[in-house]
Parts: C-alpha cells; sequence; structure tokens
C-alpha cells in the first residue's frame, strides 16, 4: 500500500513538473485569413512564419504554428507599395492554467505555444500610380 502511494505521488509530481497548459492545448496550426484592406484581390504577399516562408496572393488563408516570432505579411506586387504587417497576437488563455504549477509559464514561453494568434488580418494596399 505504501509503495502504491509513493508511485502515484511521484506520478503526480512528475506530470505537475513536466506539464505546459498551452502547449498541450494550443499545439498545431492556427488560421488566419488574410485579405486586403481595400478588398482588392490577387495582390501578391510574403508570408513568414516560424515554420518557413512562401508567396501567395490575397485574399489568402495562412496556417501558422503559434511562436515567439510571429506571422509576418509583405506586399511584394510591383504594382504596390512593399508594406509588411505582422499578425496580432494575444496570450492564449490556457497559459494562466499554469499558476497550478509555475513550471509551466516558463515551458509555454520558450515554446512560443503561449501566443494565440488573430483570426483575421486586413493588409493595407496602396496601388502604385504607374499600374
Amino acid at each position: 500500500m505504501k509503495n502504491k502511494f509513493l508511485l502515484i505521488l511521484v506520478g503526480l509530481a512528475t506530470l505537475t513538473i513536466l506539464s505546459s497548459c498551452a502547449t498541450m492545448f494550443n499545439s498545431g496550426s492556427q488560421t488566419i485569413v488574410v485579405q486586403s484592406a481595400n478588398n482588392e484581390e490577387g495582390v501578391e504577399v510574403q508570408v513568414k512564419s516560424s515554420t518557413g516562408s512562401y508567396a501567395t496572393k490575397l485574399p489568402a488563408t495562412v496556417a501558422a504554428e503559434p511562436s515567439n516570432e510571429g506571422v509576418k505579411i509583405r506586399v511584394t506586387d510591383e504594382c504596390y507599395d512593399n508594406t509588411t504587417q505582422t499578425v496580432g497576437k494575444g496570450i492564449t488563455p490556457s497559459y494562466w492554467a499554469n499558476i497550478l504549477n509555475g513550471w509551466g509559464f516558463i515551458i509555454d514561453y520558450v515554446t512560443g505555444k503561449m501566443w494565440k494568434y488573430d483570426a483575421n488580418l486586413a493588409v493595407v494596399t496602396e496601388k502604385k500610380e504607374s499600374c
């Protein structure tokens, strides 16, 4: 009986020390809808996130893993001014559950899983007069 209690206690202590709530509940990619603030279509942009970078056209649906770096959208179309915008982010509610163990705050910050991206981004697109 004593060994069983000790085993359960060690198991619970290990789970508490190694757990980080946002990493458990906020893992995986998040979807962000990106469109032109002027409702223009076909504007070429470059999407940069922690997992890489790729070209696409507006409007676009971007899938990104939460990270400390965030997600940046850069207008690359030759007929538009070259601007860059960062997708907004906030702390996910599951991050605050780390108050139960303390260690999770550090783990979630280091992994970047504490962040939840805004679901929508309106990119400012200014068309050049020459186009």
